[in-house]
């Protein structure tokens, strides 16, 4: 399986591709993580946020 950039995933996942927005997710997921500071509501907002930047986000 070809690791795919981060990049092209945003591509992909600002056009509707849900695995591609999954995926980046997993990516980040330990920076999250970290900046969650074991906060489970912090950590989904977070989430919240990097999808809405996603879609945001001039490729």
């Amino acid at each position: 399986m070809e690791k795919e950039s981060l990049y092209e995933l945003g591509k992909l996942a600002q056009a509707g591709d849900e695995t591609a927005m999954l995926k980046i997710i997993e990516l980040k997921k330990k920076i999250l993580k970290k900046y969650s500071y074991g906060d489970e509501d912090r950590y989904q907002f977070l989430i919240i946020k990097v999808i809405e930047g996603i879609k945001r986000y001039k490729f």
